[in-house]
């Protein structure tokens, strides 16, 4: 009932575009001519590429993740994390532990997890029973509306001086992945187990392609750990940070070379490959490493990466300014989808450290000043979004919603709706005309 005969339709094509896009208007019953003015109304305040350009960089970006530390005692409740996590676009979240709490308030949200584990539980989950009850109370009541993709076993074990804990290590790994195979249904998506490491594992690390790992854990314990990540799928996780090789050797390595800003960008002698951004490179000499082991199938993924907004006198480089920068660019960075050097095929996974600055972290003043958010919501620096009530209550404000700023990439459902609008309203018009 919305169109008049095809016949009628065909009278404008000798009159001439403008006369012809009057004539096929009039031809159109009011209904579809009201939805075709709405359409055009649409399309001239928002125009056809805004809403093209926002759904190509979709805030959903699954290479992207963030930490969820909890070290303070200032924090809004886990239901605000989530509202904070969404506004920036983020898909995936690492807590330091199975924390009951936040996988409740993130059930069903689409937020996929990886859940840590301390250090100083390892030693009694080498116990293969001791796994179990694990399991069975921090993974399994939680699996069925919370999506968890990994968990973190332990942090930068291996670079301490503690032999206990990095004997340790890989039987309670092998305990965990056992406890899991008992627990979870058939049905339920794999789970990864790993570990995070330092960079200080390697013992070179330039050029990338002859990084090599430390002599005193590479053939004890990092050779029969990359060979259970490679025999169950598992990612080898790293902790990255371009920030401490700025600081400690400032003369030597450029600050846009670390920030993802412009420059020259550093060629590897060996390969001839070229990188414009430390964290590639970083990468990159994981992977050398682990191929020197015979594990180049082992995927390589950044659990921790960041700034500092603020540091010490002696903490270099720590300001908004640069943290700013570093945040932005490797958003951008990981948003490209795009690999590694070495590895091109692969799009870098990482996960920015962090959510919140953690006002009861021990050590230098950057140790506090790594989060993206204050604990009352605002933002520390600006990434082009904003909150719509600048201060969250921990006690009533629980549900403050995030939107994206005049100045900034528009929300996902408004695109969606002005992109499909706009596009309807063409088709109706070529269809009519």
């Amino acid at each position: 009932w919305l169109w008049r005969g095809k016949a009628d339709q065909k009278k404008w094509i000798s009159k001439g575009a403008p006369f012809a896009l009057e004539a096929c208007i009039q031809e159109m019953r009011p209904p579809l001519r009201l939805l075709f003015l709405l359409t055009s109304l649409s399309f001239a305040t928002n125009g056809l590429f805004t809403p093209l350009f926002a759904l190509a960089i979709s805030p959903a970006n699954h290479t992207l993740g963030i930490n969820y530390g909890m070290v303070a005692d200032n924090f809004p409740p886990p239901l605000t994390a989530l509202q904070l996590v969404k506004s920036v676009g983020i898909s995936q979240v690492k807590i330091y532990s199975a924390n009951a709490s936040t996988l409740q308030a993130f059930a069903n949200s689409g937020i996929s997890f990886i859940v840590g584990i301390g250090n100083e539980d390892l030693h009694a989950l080498t116990n293969p029973q001791n796994a179990l009850a694990w399991v069975q109370t921090h993974i399994v009541p939680y699996i069925a509306t919370t999506s968890i993709s990994a968990i973190a076993v332990g942090n930068e074990v291996l670079t301490t001086t503690d032999t206990q804990l990095i004997q340790d290590l890989l039987p309670a790994i092998l305990s965990l992945h056992a406890a899991l195979n008992a627990s979870l249904p058939p049905s339920t998506p794999s789970i990864s187990i790993s570990t995070p490491h330092s960079l200080a594992i390697l013992s070179s690390s330039y050029p990338p392609s002859s990084a090599r790992f430390n002599p005193s854990i590479s053939d004890s314990s990092l050779h029969p750990l990359a060979l259970f990540l490679s025999q169950t799928g598992s990612p080898f996780m790293i902790n990255a940070y371009p920030y401490f090789a700025y600081k400690d050797n400032p003369n030597t390595i450029s600050l846009p070379y670390t920030l993802f800003q412009s420059n020259d960008g550093v060629q590897d002698i060996n390969n001839g490959l070229h990188y414009y951004n430390m964290l590639d490179a970083q990468v990159d000499a994981i992977y050398s490493a682990l191929g020197a082991l015979g594990f180049g199938d082992v995927k390589v993924i950044v659990t921790e990466t960041g700034w500092p907004s603020q540091g010490d006198a002696d903490e270099l480089g720590a300001n908004k300014k640069n943290a700013q920068a570093y945040t932005v660019n490797i958003m951008k960075r990981l948003a490209s989808q795009k690999g590694t050097p070495l590895k091109p095929s692969i799009p870098l996974e990482a996960y920015l450290f962090a959510l919140f600055n953690e006002d009861s972290k021990p050590g230098p003043t950057s140790e506090r000043n790594y989060g993206l958010f204050n604990p009352n919501g605002t933002h520390v620096y600006d990434l082009g979004i904003s909150v719509a009530n600048s201060q969250v209550s921990a006690k009533n404000n629980y549900h403050s919603v995030p939107k994206f700023s005049s100045s900034s990439h528009p929300l996902p459902l408004t695109s969606t709706l002005v992109f499909t609008t706009t596009i309807f309203g063409l088709m109706i018009l070529l269809k009519a005309c």
